[in-house]
C-alpha cells in the first residue's frame, strides 16, 4: 500500500475482516508536515515530521470495530485485525477486488529548502510590526503532503495525494491596560503554483493591524439590536449554528436540532446551505473522502427547506441511503466519522452597500472567531474578532469584545437579507477529538434582532 506495506498482506487480511462484518476497510496513510515558525523576530523552529500506519474497520449490526498500528510488519497488521474480529459475527462475505484507482487533487507541491521558509516567515513577522505597542509576534508556515490508500470489501482500492499550504500570523497589541490579540490565517488544498501566488506580508500586515484597532475601539454595547455579518466573516455561523447539527449522526441520534424535520422548513425562504467537498483549491476539498467516497455538491437546506443530511458510510448504512462524501478522519490513528467539507450559504440578490445602508444603529460583523453551540437545542455564542458599529446606514467606529448570543435555527429563519458576494474562511474543525480541516463561507446577510454582548 504505501511505502514498505505489504499489499499482498493487507488484502488477504481484508477478506478475512470481511467475513466478520458486512463492511470491512483497510486505510493507509503516509502524511509528511514541514512546519516553519518565527518568534518574535527570530527562527524559533523548523520541523520535518512523517508518519505512517494503518488502521482497519468492520462495521457489523450498526456498530463500529475499530484498531489501527504503526508497525507496518504482517505480525503487527495481523494482530491488529485479529483484535477486531473476535466480537463480531461471521457472515461468509467475499470480496472481488476492482481496478486500483490513484488520483492527486493537484501537482506535489514542491519542496522548499529552508532559507525560504524562513524567508517566508520573516516576511510575515516584519509586516506584523505596525506599531511599537505590539509585544507579542507568531509566524508560522506548513506545507502538509497527505498520501492515503483506502481498500474495502466493496471491491474499491484508492489511492489520494492532498497538498495543504497554511500561513498564520498571531499579533498581541498592549497599551500597558489593555491587551487585544489578532489571528489571520490563510491557505488551502492545492500545489504550488497557488503557494508561490500567495501574499505572506499581507498576512501579517492585516493582523498587526487588526490588534491595533481593537486595542483602540470602544467596549461593544450590549443588547438587543439589528446585526449585518458581512461576506469577510468567513461562515462561522452557518458551520457551527447550523452545519453540525446537519451531520447524520446528531441528527439521526437525536442529538440535533434538526432530527425529524426532513422536507420542513427550518430557515428563511432567502436561504439555501450547501456543503461540497469539489470545490477547486478550497481547505475542505478532495476527491474522495476518508471511507472511499466520492466529493459531492449536497445541498442540505434549499430555500428554507431542510433537503438532506450529511452522510459516512455507518449512518447511510443505518438510514439506508447513499453516503454523500462526508466520512472524514484526522488519520489512520481514528475512525471515520461524519464532517462537514467546504459549507456555505448561497448568495442571494441584495448588493452588500443596500444591506449596510438599511440599517440606522445596529452591529457590523467583519470577523468572527470562535464560539460554542449546543447542538440539541441550536443555542449559540460566538466571538466577534473585528466588528464595528453602524450608524445611519454606515459602518462607524470600531467595537471590541462583542459576542453574538442566540439560536441556529431562529437566526436562520429571520434572516430578511441575503447578498450577492461569497467570503471564505479557513479553520480546523473539532469533533469527537478529531481535527480536520475546512471552509466556511457566506454572503453579506442581515438578521433584524439578535442579543448582542458587550460590556
Amino acid at each position: 500500500m504505501n511505502g514498505n506495506i505489504s499489499e499482498a498482506v493487507i488484502r488477504r487480511i481484508l477478506k478475512k475482516l470481511a467475513s466478520h462484518g458486512v463492511y470491512a476497510e483497510a486505510f493507509a496513510e503516509n502524511t509528511e508536515r514541514l512546519t516553519a515558525v518565527f518568534e518574535n523576530g527570530k527562527p524559533d523552529r523548523l520541523e520535518n515530521t512523517l508518519e505512517q500506519g494503518v488502521s482497519f474497520r468492520i462495521i457489523n449490526d450498526g456498530k463500529t470495530f475499530f484498531g489501527f498500528t504503526t508497525e507496518t510488519d504482517e505480525m503487527s497488521l495481523q494482530d491488529t485485525a485479529d483484535a477486531l474480529i473476535y466480537s463480531t459475527r461471521n457472515g461468509g462475505m467475499d470480496i472481488s477486488f476492482g481496478n486500483p484507482v490513484s488520483v492527486r487533487n493537484y501537482e506535489i507541491l514542491s519542496r522548499l529548502p529552508a532559507e525560504k521558509k524562513i524567508a517566508i516567515i520573516s516576511e510575515i513577522d516584519m509586516a506584523a510590526s505596525v506599531d511599537d505597542r505590539i509585544i507579542q509576534k507568531t509566524a508560522k508556515y506548513m506545507e502538509i503532503v497527505r498520501n492515503t490508500r483506502i481498500i474495502n470489501s466493496l471491491g474499491e482500492d484508492i489511492s489520494q495525494s492532498l497538498n495543504y499550504v497554511t500561513a498564520h500570523s498571531i499579533v498581541t497589541a498592549s497599551d500597558g491596560k489593555e491587551m487585544q490579540t489578532a489571528v489571520v490565517s490563510e491557505g488551502g488544498a492545492f500545489g504550488a503554483e497557488e503557494a508561490r501566488s500567495m501574499n505572506f506580508a499581507s498576512i501579517g500586515e492585516r493582523a498587526g493591524k487588526l490588534a491595533m484597532q481593537n486595542l483602540r475601539a470602544k467596549n461593544a454595547p450590549a443588547g438587543m439590536m439589528p446585526v449585518v455579518l458581512g461576506s469577510k466573516a468567513g461562515g462561522t455561523m452557518v458551520h457551527e449554528a447550523v452545519g453540525h447539527g446537519l451531520e447524520a449522526d446528531h441528527a439521526c441520534n437525536g442529538t440535533s436540532v434538526f432530527a425529524g424535520r426532513m422536507g420542513k422548513r427550518v430557515a428563511s425562504e432567502l436561504i439555501t446551505v450547501i456543503d461540497d467537498g469539489t470545490l477547486k483549491g478550497r481547505r475542505g476539498s478532495f476527491l474522495y473522502d476518508d471511507e472511499g467516497t466520492s466529493a459531492a455538491e449536497n445541498v442540505l437546506i434549499e430555500n428554507g427547506v431542510l433537503k438532506s443530511y450529511m452522510y459516512d458510510r455507518l449512518y447511510a448504512m443505518k438510514e439506508g441511503v447513499k453516503p454523500t462524501g462526508n466520512g472524514r478522519r484526522e488519520s489512520f490513528r481514528y475512525r471515520p466519522i461524519v464532517r462537514m467539507t467546504n459549507t456555505y450559504i448561497k448568495p442571494g440578490d441584495s448588493k452588500p452597500e443596500d444591506i449596510i445602508s438599511s440599517v440606522r444603529k445596529g452591529l457590523y460583523v467583519a470577523d468572527m472567531g470562535g464560539g460554542q453551540v449546543n447542538t440539541v437545542t441550536g443555542d449559540f455564542v460566538f466571538e466577534v474578532t473585528e466588528g464595528y458599529l453602524i450608524e445611519n446606514g454606515k459602518i462607524g467606529d470600531p467595537v471590541r469584545n462583542a459576542t453574538l448570543i442566540g439560536n441556529g435555527p431562529d437566526v436562520m429563519t429571520n434572516i430578511d437579507m441575503v447578498g450577492s458576494d461569497l467570503g471564505f474562511g479557513i479553520g480546523v474543525c473539532g469533533k469527537e477529538w478529531q481535527n480536520v480541516p475546512v471552509t466556511d463561507a457566506q454572503p453579506t446577510l442581515r438578521i433584524p434582532e439578535i442579543t448582542v454582548g458587550g460590556r
